[in-house]
């Protein structure tokens, strides 16, 4: 349980992103202390498993992390009831130095982003309503014209805790539009199957800054499978064994934790494109991403490189060979080469 005085913590210390990518970068086998950290992880698990209603509401929404026997909690919840039973949860378990809970409660969020709204509705004398689940939150109203809409969806989108906007907000005097695109966000690694049983990995995410919804994601496909043999590009070219492609997320019928399948086959390929590093751009060092990505996972759209205001300095370029770490060297050869050409 925990000791009788909690150690200080500096959070400037641990970083989540940090810990995951040590983690992908030195596969070996555990220290003494290490193994103690993992032991506390479990057991943490299995304690907020137990519990009925966290186990039904918030297990999957957050993450926890043990460093040197001090737990940290990252993600979204909906209120400060979970909070307690998380912590309660957790008390009982030995070896705990330190907790440093940074979990975002909906609640506290829905009123960040109601005030932060004020200024729009004083200024275009309309009325928003927001709610969150689970950082996603859900914006209405009535305005009178597109760019406030945009605006409203842009203000919300600029509190680094927001996961997602779904913007319901209706223009009046025009009939209320459906979202035409799901909330989803592919798991970093995660395999994405198409209809016809071929498989690309997911290597990262692209991002509309406006909403912070996951639009498209990079897939790192084989087309060394059987099944693509005879698949050629449009100019007549043999595609090469491996390369980069851009999958939207309307193109997605299911998906979970672990995997995600496809609506269309690997050779529908008015459905998605190969990937152009010149359509895209790395989010500025200031950009916090939406909870669970690192900022290493997310690309955004080239259009959005002058419109985007949620990103101060100027946005950084990045590499290729960014996108295929982990790859085999002849896989990742091959697909540079194409993307250079």
């Amino acid at each position: 349980m925990f000791p009788a005085q909690l150690a200080k913590i500096d959070p400037d210390k641990f970083s989540r992103c940090e810990e995951l990518q040590q983690k992908t970068d030195h596969e070996k086998s555990l220290s003494p202390g290490q193994k103690k950290d993992a032991a506390i992880k479990e057991s943490i698990n299995h304690a907020l498993w137990k519990d009925d209603v966290l186990r039904a509401i918030e297990y999957n929404e957050f993450a926890v992390y043990v460093k040197n026997g001090v737990v940290y909690l990252n993600g979204h919840i909906v209120s400060a009831s979970s909070r307690g039973r998380i912590e309660k949860a957790i008390r009982v378990i030995p070896g705990i130095q330190a907790l440093q809970n940074n979990l975002v409660l909906d609640d506290k969020l829905t009123l960040e982003v109601a005030g932060s709204l004020g200024k729009l509705e004083h200024t275009y004398g309309c009325k928003f309503f927001t709610g969150a689940s689970h950082g996603v939150v859900s914006l209405g109203g009535i305005v009178s014209d597109d760019n406030v809409k945009l605006l409203a969806e842009k203000c919300v989108a600029s509190n680094p805790n927001v996961r997602a906007v779904i913007n319901n907000v209706r223009v009046s005097g025009t009939q209320t539009e459906l979202q035409d695109l799901p909330f989803l966000q592919p798991v970093m690694g995660e395999t994405i199957y198409f209809l016809d049983g071929v498989s690309g990995v997911v290597k990262r995410v692209i991002i509309n800054p406006n909403n912070r919804r996951v639009i498209a994601m990079i897939l790192l496909m084989n087309f060394s499978d059987p099944r693509l043999m005879s698949t050629s590009l449009t100019d007549g070219k043999t595609r090469l064994p491996v390369l980069l492609v851009n999958v939207p997320v309307d193109t997605v019928r299911y998906l979970t934790k672990d995997s995600g399948f496809l609506l269309i086959n690997s050779n529908d390929r008015s459905r998605y494109q190969d990937f152009d590093p010149a359509s895209f751009f790395a989010p500025g060092a200031d950009w916090t991403p939406p909870y669970p990505y690192c900022p290493q996972d997310v690309l955004f759209p080239v259009e959005n490189r002058k419109a985007d205001a949620l990103t101060a300095d100027t946005p950084h370029p990045f590499a290729i060979e960014e996108l295929l770490e982990g790859a085999p060297y002849q896989e990742r050869l091959f697909a540079t080469d194409n993307l250079s050409s």
